[in-house]
């Protein structure tokens, strides 16, 4: 999925002539921490602005040109979300402005937005059950996982990976499943000698679940 898929709606840019009070307000009504600036005449990027330069300025009345970021992080729409979200994640952004290759003003993805779409895409809250699957690093490999599953009769609907930390050696392997219960295919993998420690087998657990997919998406290995 790319970005030019995912745009936030109903962000409007501020203008050159808007003043910092219009951005104040502007970021009042929308909720958004950040706005873009955008030429109205030619549609060019001009810059963003954050709601924290706007409320410390000294005067709310001069324009937003005198508080913008002109080099802020930006994306293009034929770039992957998964791409993105790393970009994101690493610089700590809320919004991203989504430009084309001559910086002509698209739109803005919020991080809201996109990991929720990210973990929809993955289809994590689809019905069916997770199971987890540990690693040690040494015998990583996915391949004979997948096939162990299809063997089974499972399909796998999404996956995601957890890299190993200091803390914990282990990759995590997080795998949504189209059966409701998921023990026959838990049982192949253990006879296999793979750790796998948790099966969801009703509402109540996926549920749980779709609760544990928006915190993985700041530990996915993309």
């Amino acid at each position: 999925m790319l970005i030019r898929d995912t745009l936030s709606e109903n962000v409007r840019p501020l203008r050159a002539a808007d003043t910092i009070l219009d951005a104040l307000q502007a970021m009042a009504d929308s909720g958004y921490s950040w706005l873009p600036i955008v030429d109205a005449t030619t549609n060019r990027f001009i810059g963003m602005v954050s709601r924290v330069s706007a409320s410390q300025h000294q005067s709310e009345f001069e324009s937003v040109m005198a508080i913008r970021e002109q080099r802020p992080v930006v994306t293009s729409p034929d770039q992957n979300i998964f791409e993105t979200a790393r970009v994101m994640e690493k610089h700590d952004l809320s919004m991203i402005a989504v430009l084309d290759e001559q910086r002509n003003y698209i739109g803005v993805v919020d991080r809201a937005h996109l990991f929720d779409r990210i973990v929809r895409s993955m289809n994590f809250t689809d019905f069916g059950s997770l199971v987890t699957v540990h690693f040690e690093e040494r015998d990583f490999t996915l391949s004979q996982l997948v096939r162990i599953i299809e063997a089974e009769g499972g399909l796998i609907l999404g996956l995601s990976v957890e890299a190993p930390t200091g803390n914990y050696p282990f990759y995590v392997v997080y795998i949504k499943l189209n059966l409701p219960d998921p023990a026959r295919i838990v049982a192949a993998l253990r006879r296999h000698e793979y750790i796998v420690d948790s099966q969801s087998t009703d509402n109540r657990e996926d549920r749980r679940y779709e609760e544990r997919a928006d915190e993985l998406m700041h530990y996915l290995n993309i």
